[in-house]
């Protein structure tokens, strides 16, 4: 089969899985009237704001649908919006890198409960990879340059997590499970309130042999929130989020070098928010941040350590200055401590602002700058505006332009022996991206579309140059371009309380402007679909299918590497209203693939859970 037929035969594929996906919920269900409120959302402008009139590009996953299409983690859950891929060394606790837009897996930041989560030299790979979605009640994903409100590390977009919060009425959930690979996994949480304080904590367990040989993981998650209203026009709180985790990594299956890996992520964060009146208040939040790499392969050549510790004070003052202006302006200081080689320091101070203008009510318009500082990096300006029209009722038209940046570690600019030179010369990567984007909603709410074009322009990535070929010695030099574009589509139908479809598309293209070569994992065509129906009051049954056509990988140079598509089926029972039974089978055909070069993925797998709710 030649190419062009081969790419024409990829296409009707995924248009034909696309619109099965929509489409078979009209035969399950009669076109009932259902309304739903749309969620708020935080990320896009660091305050809450309603979706219906926001420029960004935001997606909202609700924590309650996830559960009931017992999404497990969170990398399986981010792999499901569009303009997001997400990579995995081929096994539950592996390592695991997202690309928002194309962005390098470094330039996406995570924000967990409000403050920055990650940085370059202590990288996410290992806390993306062994995640869950325990005890969070605020899960979103900000596509585009987001450097303006966030600073470093945030120019393909920003991952937002927040801690559940308590509730005036107790409830709470338990649950097991077990499954293939001698997979076994428990988790407690509860929320509350007492003592004019309100409360959640989360606690899970979870192990598995995984499917090769020497690749057994273990991990714990943890997380609690304590919050309460000293007085009417003061709010205290504090959370903790933390995961330990331990895998046996056999490497590659074409360069096998087995080692043990441990990781340890701790978060703790302490705020209080004042409300000054007049529109006016004021939200103050210390946080402490510590994580920890070993990997360990029984030789003193091969051992690595790394720990990042970070002490992060974030100022953030919003006033409502009119019903339709709203101005968010703050300071963030941040003093981290990075152990990989030697001991390295840094300190960082930025400023930033942001209004949001509805001037009328059809249009909003939104616009902020930012001025970082870094004792290491030197200094960064970034900017991002926006607009958003309304001209017909459940009709959007948005677009965005912004800037973002990624300032260099201390260890690119002095140096981590013993391969790692000083070059004090690093500057920060920089990116400029815009897109433009109509939402649409349809058949009384039932039916809602969403479609962006997007394109990102990077400069002076940074890049490992090798001066000596025999000792691998070198330095960090900012030498790469690259450019990013693509489409992302979006529907969700509701046409029955009984039956809902979703679909996600990306088209991607991603270029090395330098090479004029492809960048790595960066399929071209990524969709993602499901559909789910409640067959009775007590029983529901779902599917789904997640295809990934046209990619390159490979650590010599972009090298072919063959799509996949796996299908996932799920189904739940309740005995009680408060006692359900759960079961899923993952990899459904059984579809021999590799997310990441030389990395097999799991084998088809069947899993069995319980839960009580109380």
């Amino acid at each position: 089969m030649n190419t062009r037929l081969l790419a024409s035969v990829r296409r009707r594929s995924l248009i034909q899985l696309a619109a099965a996906c929509v489409a078979a919920p009209l035969f399950l269900c009669a076109q009932d009237d259902v309304q739903s409120l749309a969620p708020v959302v935080v990320s896009a402008t660091r305050t809450g704001q309603d979706p219906a009139y926001l420029p960004s590009s935001v997606t909202t996953l609700a924590l309650p649908d996830l559960a009931d299409r017992q999404i497990p983690d969170l990398r399986t859950a981010l792999s499901q919006t569009p303009g997001v891929i997400v990579v995995n060394s081929g096994a539950v606790g592996g390592q695991s890198s997202v690309f928002v837009r194309g962005a390098n897996s470094d330039q996406t930041l995570f924000v967990v409960d409000g403050v920055r989560f990650n940085t370059t030299t202590a990288s996410y790979v290992n806390f993306l990879g062994a995640a869950d979605l325990s005890g969070l009640d605020r899960l979103e994903v900000l596509r585009g340059p987001q450097s303006t409100l966030y600073g470093s590390s945030a120019m393909g977009g920003v991952i937002m997590m927040e801690t559940a919060h308590g509730g005036s009425q107790p409830s709470g959930t338990v649950s097991a499970y077990a499954g293939s690979f001698g997979s076994l996994g428990a988790e407690a949480a509860a929320t509350g309130a007492g003592g004019g304080m309100d409360y959640s904590f989360s606690l899970a367990r979870e192990q598995t042999d995984n499917y090769r040989a020497y690749n057994d993981y273990k991990c714990w998650s943890y997380s609690a929130r304590l919050e309460g209203q000293i007085t009417p026009w003061l709010l205290v709180g504090t959370t903790l989020r933390g995961l330990d985790s331990h895998s046996e990594e056999p490497g590659a299956i074409t360069y096998p070098s087995r080692g043990d890996t441990r990781s340890s992520t701790k978060l703790v964060t302490a705020y209080a928010e004042a409300h000054a009146g007049a529109g006016l208040r004021s939200r103050l939040t210390c946080a402490l941040y510590r994580n920890e790499y070993t990997f360990d392969d029984g030789t003193s050549w091969n051992y690595y350590y790394a720990r990042s510790t970070r002490g992060i004070l974030d100022w953030q003052n919003t006033w409502e200055a009119a019903a339709w202006a709203e101005l968010v302006g703050g300071v963030n200081a941040e003093q981290s401590h990075y152990v990989a080689g030697g001991m390295m320091k840094d300190r960082s101070l930025a400023g930033y602002f942001s209004s949001t203008l509805r001037p009328v009510s059809e249009v909003e318009l939104t616009a902020g700058a930012r001025r970082d500082h870094f004792d290491t990096a030197g200094d960064a300006t970034t900017w991002r505006t926006g607009a958003a029209y309304v001209p017909v009722k459940n009709t959007k038209l948005r677009a965005t332009f912004g800037t973002g940046f990624n300032a260099p570690t201390p260890g690119d600019l002095f140096g981590s022996p013993p391969y790692i030179l000083p070059n004090q010369a690093v500057r920060p990567e920089k990116s400029r991206g815009w897109d433009v984007g109509i939402d649409e909603t349809m058949l009384d709410s039932r039916l809602t579309l969403s479609a962006t074009y997007f394109e990102n322009r990077f400069r002076d990535l940074l890049e490992y140059e090798i001066e000596d070929p025999v000792t691998y010695v070198g330095e960090m030099i900012n030498i790469d371009r690259a450019t990013t574009r693509g489409v992302e589509l979006a529907a969700s139908a509701r046409l029955c309380p009984a039956a809902t479809a979703r679909i996600g598309y990306t088209y991607m293209d991603a270029t090395d402007d330098v090479t004029d070569t492809r960048l790595i994992r960066r399929p071209r065509h990524t969709l993602d679909c499901g559909i789910e129906t409640r067959v009775t009051k007590r029983w529901m049954l779902g599917g789904g299918a997640h295809v990934v056509a046209d990619r390159v990988d490979g650590a010599y140079g972009p090298t072919p590497l063959a799509g996949y598509t796996t299908f996932r089926l799920y189904s739940s029972y309740a005995l009680q209203p408060n006692l359900i039974l759960k079961v899923r089978a993952e990899n459904l055909l059984d579809r021999t693939y590799q997310e990441v070069a030389g990395y097999p993925a799991l084998p088809r797998a069947l899993y069995g859970s319980v839960e009580w709710r109380f």
